[in-house]
């Protein structure tokens, strides 16, 4: 019984695509939806045309982060002038 019920359906959805009118099965798209289409590639591309502009806003402050500031710079003379102050107080207790 079930193999009858089976076949049955088999057979209606095979065939119900030919029973429809013509005015329901795909056709072209109507020129509203070229349109549509056109505006979307538009669109598309000035999206990726800001896109590739702000990743490279974002490489050249990436390039601008990796190189010492003038803060790096100073902390850096700071931190020598300290080691060789600390270097000069020992040796000045060794010899008093």
């Amino acid at each position: 019984m079930t193999a009858m019920r089976r076949g049955f359906m088999i057979a209606f959805l095979l065939l119900f695509p030919m029973i429809l009118p013509g005015s329901l099965v795909a056709e072209t798209p109507p020129d509203e939806t070229q349109e549509v289409i056109a505006l979307l590639k538009v669109q598309n591309s000035r999206l990726s045309k800001d896109l590739r502009r702000i990743q490279r806003e974002i490489a050249a402050l990436r390039a601008d982060l990796s190189e010492p500031g003038v803060k790096d710079i100073f902390a850096g003379v700071g931190y020598i002038f300290g080691l060789f102050g600390v270097a000069a107080f020992v040796a000045a207790r060794r010899k008093g």
